[in-house]
Parts: C-alpha cells; structure tokens; sequence
C-alpha cells in the first residue's frame, strides 16, 4: 500500500514539473489550448513559421519567412488586406531565437510594435491519447509610450490576437475529430 501511495505522489510531482516547464514563469501573457491532435501534428504546422495569417487572420494579412527555419529566421507580416507584394513595410518584423525541433518550441523577438524586448513563444506539449496542449506567451517587454494605443489597450491587443490564433488552431485540428 506504501509502494502504490509512492508512486501516486512521484507521478504526481513529476507531472506538475511537467507542466511547468511549458509556461514561462516571467510571462506578461500567457494562452493555453488543449487539441485532439498528435503534438506532432500540431507542432508541423507551427514549425514552418509560415501562414500565420490562417491563425490570426483578423490581424495579419499575409506573412513570409526569410531565411532557413530555424534561429536566425525573420518572419514579416503586413496589415489585413496588405500581402507581401502589396505591403511597401511589414506591419511588424519576427526573428527567431530559440529552435527546438524535439521540444517542439520556438521563442521569437517582435519589433514594429509598442514594446520594447518582446518575446513570444510557442510550445506544444505532448499529453498523449493524441491530445496536446498548446503554449503561447509574450514576456519580458515594457510599454513604449505613443499616441496610437495605451498599455491597457496595447494588452487587450495582445490578449484579442493570442485567443484567435488559439481558436484557429484548435479549429483547424479539431475539424478532422
């Protein structure tokens, strides 16, 4: 009976390291989405860095990749309705800087918004019985005063942006279920 209660309190402390591993202790945002879908499933689609515009079409208007996948990597998106012949600037710029295939993670630096040292990340963390959950969290920046948006609005952005793209991909992989 000790030996069962062991291994109940062990799995049950690797399990809660487990998931924290996944989240980012200093996030600012952070958005989970469980997904019947393979981990690997979900994560071919976001490793390609590209098409982010099916996730978060409401906001970005078409994006391409620069550069081998991987650190290094720059991803442009234009404004809605802009694509990549039509936009004169990207509405914003990506760059990769942390690439993990086996991880099934990246972390990106934004530039072209309101806010200083910007990092995004992706994560999809295998839970098995092809179910997964998604991480996406944006840390570390401070507000840069403008006339256009104030913090509060600039997050409530942020927020609007990141529950879309959450949607999207669990429709996109929930639609085959």
């Amino acid at each position: 009976m000790k030996t069962k209660r062991m291994i109940l309190i062990a799995a049950f402390i690797f399990s809660g390291f487990t998931m924290a591993k996944a989240q980012k202790t200093d996030a600012i945002i952070t958005k989970t989405q469980i997904i019947n879908a393979s981990a690997d499933e979900v994560w071919e689609r976001l490793r390609k860095l590209d098409k982010v515009e099916e996730l978060t079409p409401d906001f970005i208007g078409d994006s391409w990749v620069t550069g081998p996948i991987g650190v290094g990597a720059k991803r442009s998106c234009s404004a809605p309705g802009q694509t990549r012949k039509t936009a004169d600037n990207p509405a914003f710029t990506e760059t990769i800087l942390a690439y993990d295939d086996d991880k099934r993670f990246y972390s990106y630096a934004v530039s072209g918004v309101p806010a200083k040292n910007m990092v995004n990340s992706f994560k999809v963390v295998d839970l098995g019985y092809q179910k997964c959950m998604v991480v996406w969290s944006s840390s570390g920046w401070t507000f840069v005063e403008n006339p256009q948006m104030n913090k509060e609005q600039f997050i409530g952005f942020l927020d609007t942006v990141s529950n879309q793209m959450m949607a999207r991909l669990y429709e996109l992989h929930n639609a085959k279920s």
